[in-house]
């Protein structure tokens, strides 16, 4: 076993532990409180370090009987002990939440907004879920946005959000993991393709889009209160005494559509799932009405993001 797998499989071990010891501890809630009870202190490698002068500071002045070298071990002790107060009163107090689930494409990088709130300030800290990469808070915010990433879709839980921090000196370090009653979506990555998913609705299948054209014909005479916009002025030039308008023509509503995931498995699946979201997509942006058949599943045509949201979903948990 190589050097990195060993490092690998040590820290999944620890890692299970500390997961068991921490779901007892703090189950997870729609808000959480830092508190005494959820609080982690220990000396930072600097603080280590600071202490082990310390002591030799000590060890030298009580040899040579020096008064000033004495002095100075005892401030830098009692510094040493400060900080420990002032570390856990930085954190202590912050409430977490997050207020709506995270949404997002599989391969791409995903927002989880924190929202975070305190009768105090908080300097220096830095949050991140487990595995990902740390955003560092230098003053007290609102909210904090988060990188998260998954690489298989589905609907998963908000893992746990680690927040930690250093201040004032670095000499301690305080950090916490919290569990937030909360989930996030991964929807499958949009790409485009030539499967035959989309039809037009079966009530409109020999239905064909008729448009208008402006012609001499969609003429009617001008009446008080309509728009100059529409007047034939040349027409008007040859005769003033009867002035006439195009009529305004209206395009036809467009036909709702489906959108559908043939019955496959594997590969297949996955890539007819990704062709399926790109259409929502398309259909989304250009305002048509659209409906989803999947896996035994029929979605009523509607538009918006609130059905674009729940086809997502079901593409999702296909």
């Amino acid at each position: 076993m190589s050097t990195l797998s060993l490092r690998r499989y040590l820290y999944q071990r620890y890692w299970r532990w500390i997961s068991h010891y921490l779901d007892k501890r703090q189950p997870a809630a729609d808000k959480v409180v830092l508190t005494q009870k959820l609080i982690f202190i220990l000396p930072s490698r600097y603080g280590c370090w600071f202490m082990l002068l310390t002591a030799l500071l000590y060890l030298l002045g009580t040899n040579y009987q020096n008064n000033l070298i004495l002095l100075l071990s005892y401030l830098m002790l009692s510094l040493f002990l400060l900080c420990i107060v002032l570390t856990y009163q930085n954190m202590s107090g912050l409430t977490l939440q997050c207020p709506r689930a995270a949404e997002f494409f599989c391969d791409a990088p995903g927002i989880a907004t924190i929202a975070l709130s305190s009768a105090k300030s908080h300097f220096m800290l830095q949050l991140n879920f487990i595995d990902q990469d740390a955003l560092t808070l230098e003053q007290q915010v609102d909210t904090a946005a988060l990188t998260i990433q998954q690489s298989v879709r589905g609907c998963y839980p908000l893992p746990r959000l680690k927040i930690s921090s250093s201040y004032p000196f670095g000499l301690w370090r305080s950090w916490s993991y919290i569990s937030l009653q909360q989930q996030y979506w991964a929807y499958p990555t949009p790409i485009a393709g030539q499967q035959q998913q989309f039809s037009r609705d079966d009530n409109n299948s020999t239905a064909e889009h008729k448009t208008t054209a402006p012609s001499v014909d969609s003429l009617a005479p001008y009446r008080s209160g309509d728009s100059l916009r529409y007047l034939l002025w040349k027409r008007l030039a040859r005769d003033p005494f009867n002035p006439v308008i195009r009529l305004q023509q209206h395009s036809p509503e467009a036909e709702p559509d489906w959108v559908e995931v043939p019955a496959v498995s594997g590969d297949a699946l996955e890539r007819a799932l990704s062709i399926a979201c790109q259409q929502l997509l398309v259909l989304e942006q250009n305002g048509n009405r659209y409906g989803l058949k999947i896996a035994g599943k029929t979605i009523a045509q509607s538009n918006g993001p609130a059905h674009l949201q729940r086809c997502l979903q079901e593409l999702a948990l296909c």
